[in-house]
C-alpha cells in the first residue's frame, strides 16, 4: 500500500458484552458468512468477495485458506469500511493468547514510509486500548504466518472481536485470516518471537509506574531511520534516548528520570513517517 494509492487499517477491537458462549464461533469459516461471524461494509465499491469467505483466484498470486475450503477476508476496492465480528467468551485459564493465521494483497508499489503504507491493528476492551501494532505490507506476506495477542488481562471475560478495514490510500488492499483460536502455549508464542517481526510496535514501558527509571521496548519490520524521545504533558522533550537508522528487530532502551518530576510522561517513537505513543508514569 503506497502514499499514492489506497490503503486500508484493520483493526481489532475488543468491548464488553454479555450473555454469549465460551470460544470462537466458525473460527476457521467453514460454515460460511452467515455463522457466527457479523459483516459490515458501506460506501465506495467493492471487488467481489469483500468480507466474505472464499479462496481468492482473482488476486496474484492466488490465496487459499489455510485449512479447509473457506477463509475471511476485510478490504477490497475503493471502500470505506468493513468488518467482521463476534462476541465471544474468553476462556478463564492464563496466559492467554488470541491467535489468527494471516495473510495480505495490495496495490503498493512503494516502501513502508509512513502510516498509510501498512495498517492498524488495534485491541479494546471497554474503550481502553489494550493493544495496538503496525502492519507494513510493502513486503506483502504471501504465506500464512500466525499473529499472537496477549488477552491474560481479560482473561474470562466476554467481548467483541472486530477486525475492522478501515479506507486510507490504496487502489486496493486485502487483509486474509484464518482458523482464529486461543492457546496458553507461552513456548509457542516464545518461538514465534524469534522471527524478524512483520510489525512497528512500541511496547508499554516497564515497569510503569516507575521510579528513577524503566524500559522501553520497540520492534521494527525494516531498516528505516529511528527516533525514540520522550516529552512532558507540555510538549516539551525531555529525553532522546535514539536518533539513527536500525535494521529490522527488536530493541530496548531505558529511560532515566531521576532529574524530571513526578508527572506523566509521553514516548515517543518515529520510523520513517510512521508514530507510536506511549504514556508513563514517573512516582517519586
Amino acid at each position: 500500500m503506497n502514499i499514492l494509492s489506497r490503503v486500508f487499517l484493520p483493526a481489532l477491537m475488543f468491548g464488553h458484552i454479555s450473555g454469549f458462549a465460551q470460544g470462537i464461533v466458525n473460527a476457521g469459516f467453514e460454515s460460511g458468512r452467515n455463522s457466527g461471524w457479523t459483516e459490515s461494509s458501506t460506501g465506495g465499491y467493492a471487488l467481489i468477495g469483500t468480507a466474505a469467505f472464499f479462496a481468492s483466484t482473482e488476486i496474484s498470486p492466488p490465496v487459499v485458506p489455510h485449512s479447509g475450503q473457506y477463509m475471511g477476508r476485510v478490504g477490497g476496492f475503493a471502500y470505506e469500511v468493513n468488518s467482521l465480528s463476534q462476541t465471544v467468551s474468553l476462556p478463564a485459564t492464563t496466559p492467554l493468547y488470541l491467535k489468527l493465521f494471516v495473510q495480505d494483497r495490495n496495490s503498493t508499489t512503494s516502501e513502508c514510509a509512513g502510516l498509510w503504507v501498512g495498517a492498524q491493528i488495534r485491541l479494546y476492551v471497554a474503550g481502553q486500548t489494550l493493544y495496538d501494532e503496525y502492519l507494513c505490507y510493502y513486503y506483502q506476506t504471501e504465506t500464512w504466518v500466525p499473529v499472537y495477542f496477549d488477552l491474560s488481562g481479560v482473561a474470562g471475560q466476554t467481548v467483541q472481536i472486530k477486525v475492522q478495514a478501515d479506507a486510507a490510500n490504496s487502489v486496493w488492499s486485502f487483509l486474509y485470516m484464518d482458523d482464529i483460536s486461543f492457546t496458553n502455549s507461552v513456548t509457542e508464542v516464545e518461538n514465534e518471537k524469534k522471527t524478524l517481526p512483520i510489525t512497528l510496535a512500541l511496547r508499554p514501558n516497564y515497569p510503569n509506574p516507575f521510579n528513577p527509571s524503566t524500559t522501553l521496548e520497540y520492534q521494527l519490520p525494516m531498516k528505516t531511520n529511528v527516533s525514540l524521545e520522550v516529552f512532558d504533558l507540555l510538549g516539551q522533550r525531555v529525553a532522546m534516548l535514539v536518533h539513527k537508522v536500525q535494521d529490522p528487530g527488536t530493541y530496548s532502551e531505558m529511560f532515566d528520570a531521576r532529574h524530571l518530576p513526578t508527572g506523566m510522561y509521553i514516548a515517543r517513537l518515529t520510523a520513517g513517517n510512521s508514530v507510536k505513543h506511549e504514556k508513563m508514569f514517573l512516582l517519586k
